[in-house]
């Protein structure tokens, strides 16, 4: 009995330590003098998302920019990776997922109005099995990436 007890005990301490790094994300903020409408021109052109995105060498969208639209990218490591838009609000946020070999990554941009123009937020996060395969792919810190996005977006409508 105080085997079986023992064996419970441990198994429930490693699920709860593997839900713990089933998810992991990365959250950046940027306030822009532009407006909304300009900065979602930008950020909805996926032929364009290489200009701010340094890991990507080009984009390319079936379709229009829509809820459940799929695209594929070509990353600077040469590898094709097919995603979809899982959600959609117009002028407002999209989601972004593509698939890792251990689970999927998701990406969130939104938009809202400011007196001084539009704040731009971007999470990224990814859920599977094995916290490792986030790091490899996406780094161990993501924020300093979504933070030179970032400027970089700020560049490209601020001139």
């Amino acid at each position: 009995m105080r085997t079986l007890f023992c064996t419970v005990f441990l198994v429930s301490i490693t699920l709860t330590a593997q839900e713990r790094s089933l998810k992991k994300s990365y959250h950046k903020e940027i306030q822009l003098t532009t407006s909304v409408g300009d900065a979602w021109q930008l950020l909805s052109d996926v032929s364009r998302w290489e200009q701010w995105d340094s890991h990507i060498i080009d984009a390319r969208l079936v379709g229009d920019f829509e809820d459940n639209a799929q695209g594929s990218l070509i990353t600077t490591n040469s590898k094709i990776v097919n995603f979809q838009i899982i959600a959609m609000k117009e002028g407002e946020s999209y989601t972004v997922r593509h698939k890792l070999p251990t689970g999927i990554v998701y990406l969130r941009r939104t938009l809202a109005a400011t007196e001084a123009g539009t704040r731009v937020m971007a999470e990224v996060w990814f859920k599977g099995l094995s916290l490792r395969t986030f790091k490899k792919y996406m780094g161990n810190d993501y924020n300093k990436v979504l933070e030179k996005e970032l400027q970089t977006l700020r560049q490209l409508l601020q001139n």
